[in-house]
């Protein structure tokens, strides 16, 4: 008789607009192995210091305890996080011009993913999105999961997006999406920042040969040439010059044989 576990293999992958340094990356992610738990962010650029807000809400939101996956949890985790930001704020010498958007406060994209291992039956996992960086989930090839946007036609320049103002919070928590499910052996969990996802969607609807080569340079961990991959992309106009966070986690299931 065999006894039956689940191997986990997680890769992830950031790429900054070009002509920019992973410095300047308004794109984070956030990896917490020992909780399973992943989150991917992407900070608004018109915004201010929206950099700072993507990075605290992906390292903030992995390692949280509880977990804030329910809405309710959400909705207080984000609170709290917003006004960290902007207690961080405080003191700043800041030009007019800065100060004017100080007030409107920062915004980033964000979705975070969480599995929990059971014993004797196959993991669990759980969702949370906002925005335009997306959760997708495949299988054979197909996808059998995408939140919150599942159709590369629903990305535009005016995404909903979570405020770090407490005062504008409500209106767009009410957009958030969230879901939770069962593994399934040969799931693959992609979470996409908006250019990644946009294209990944495109390419997965043409079928076309390009998603198979992003995902065996993911899968392999080759970064160089996943970076040159996506400059290619770039330059023939298939993906936006835009930030690019990516976090890939697959699952297999082993067999041992008992002893």
């Amino acid at each position: 008789m065999n006894s039956q576990s689940w191997h986990i293999e997680a890769r992830h992958f950031l790429l900054p607009k070009s002509g920019y340094t992973l410095n300047e990356c308004e794109d984070a992610i956030g990896i917490n192995t020992s909780a399973l738990r992943y989150a991917v962010a992407d900070g608004a650029t018109e915004a201010f210091d929206s950099q700072t807000w993507a990075h605290q809400l992906a390292h903030s939101w992995v390692t949280h305890e509880p977990p804030a996956l329910a809405l309710e949890d959400f909705r207080s985790w984000a609170a709290d996080e917003g006004q960290r930001l902007h207690s961080s704020w405080s003191g700043l010498r800041l030009s007019w011009y800065a100060q004017e958007k100080a007030l409107g406060g920062s915004f980033a994209a964000f979705v975070g993913l969480q599995f929990e291992m059971l014993n004797g039956s196959p993991p669990r996992w759980q969702a949370i999105a906002l925005g335009d960086s997306c959760l997708v989930r495949c299988r054979d090839e197909e996808i059998r999961e995408a939140l919150p946007l599942a159709d590369y036609e629903s990305f535009n320049a005016a995404p909903l997006l979570l405020p770090s103002l407490g005062s504008m919070q409500e209106a767009a928590l009410s957009h958030t999406a969230v879901r939770s499910g069962m593994v399934e052996q040969g799931d693959v969990f992609l979470l996409l920042s908006d250019a990644a996802a946009a294209w990944f969607l495109l390419m997965s609807l043409k079928r076309d040969p390009a998603r198979s080569e992003f995902e065996t340079l993911l899968a392999s961990a080759r970064e160089e040439e996943l970076g040159r991959f996506f400059d290619e992309q770039r330059l023939s106009g298939r993906i936006k010059d835009d930030d690019i966070a990516i976090i890939r986690i697959a699952f297999e299931l082993n067999a041992h044989p008992e002893t």
